[in-house]
């Protein structure tokens, strides 16, 4: 039977209806994404490492619910999405993604904490994800905070820790790992990723293999020291679903036969950006679905503006 939780979302998102069931192996995913002005020159990579990482995640069968958060100086916590149902999540755009100002990340991690701990706690038990994860991304350091301090979003982390979820924090600066710790997230849930095309593509293309390992419970937590085995695992688990996408596929009339098939069904070879776009056909595609057609435009990998 299902159940309706409605979901009240921001000013400039209309009013949204998530269906949610009982929630079995549901995840949701928080991310709380850095729009400071350093990050413009990678702006373009940003975009389209979010939404490749998007359409990873669309395309794994077990459910999962996503909320977005972008922080600045100007507005410390401009939330995007909020316990979307990840089919619905969209694509980020140059429109929807503007970076500016300073650095609020004590600000945007607090309250992103209370935010969630607010949502969850309106959920009947049933109904709560069971598996909770906050990824971090950044490429400076605090310099912009007001509501919060280092630590009271320390002992904020810590508490949540003991609730089990998971914290990643992924950073562009060399200090990644001490800023991790000074926030109570373990060194192996911290990455420093180069501040270039590649370096961001790396990254957004391991956090999005670890996600995937973590949903599907091929892994126990979301540390990020494991690239080649997450990479092993992803691979693994495009081949079957794209597998299964074509099998559901054969026998059903309309345009699914020529929608479901993944030219790379059976070839774990491909990445995070190799595979169908999810919506084709109606049918699910295989886990490296990477940006749909209509936001190819925002993929950028080797166009990051420069200051």
């Amino acid at each position: 039977m299902l159940v309706q939780v409605r979901i009240d979302f921001v000013s400039h998102q209309p009013k949204g209806t998530l269906m949610a069931q009982s929630q079995g192996d549901r995840t949701h995913i928080c991310m709380i994404l850095d729009r400071t002005g350093s990050m413009e020159s990678i702006k373009q990579d940003t975009i389209g490492g979010f939404n490749s990482y998007i359409a990873a995640q669309k395309s794994l069968p077990t459910p999962a619910t996503f909320t977005l958060v972008q922080f600045d100086s100007q507005d410390p916590f401009e939330v995007i999405h909020k316990f979307t149902d990840i089919q619905m999540v969209t694509d980020l755009t140059a429109q929807t993604y503007m970076p500016r100002a300073s650095t609020p990340l004590y600000d945007a991690v607090g309250r992103g904490i209370n935010d969630l701990k607010a949502v969850l706690g309106a959920l009947p038990e049933a109904l709560r994800p069971k598996k909770v994860v906050m990824v971090i991304v950044t490429d400076g350091q605090e310099n912009a905070s007001r509501e919060f301090t280092g630590a009271q979003v320390r002992k904020m982390i810590a508490d949540a820790k003991e609730a089990g979820w998971q914290f990643v924090f992924l950073s562009a600066d060399e200090s990644a790992i001490s800023d991790s710790a000074s926030l109570n997230i373990d060194a192996s849930n911290a990455a420093f990723f180069k501040k270039s095309s590649q370096g961001s593509n790396e990254m957004w293309e391991r956090v999005a293999n670890r996600s995937m390992a973590y949903r599907a419970s091929s892994k126990l937590c979301m540390r990020m020291d494991e690239a080649t085995d997450d990479e092993l695992i992803a691979q693994k688990l495009m081949a079957q679903n794209a597998g299964a996408s074509a099998g559901a596929g054969t026998g059903s009339s309309g345009g699914a036969s020529g929608g479901a098939q993944n030219p790379n069904a059976g070839g774990a070879s491909a990445g995070v950006g190799a595979a169908q776009n999810p919506n084709a056909g109606g049918a699910s595609a295989g886990v490296g679905a990477a940006v749909t057609p209509r936001s190819e435009r925002g993929r950028g990998r080797g166009r990051g503006k420069k200051n």
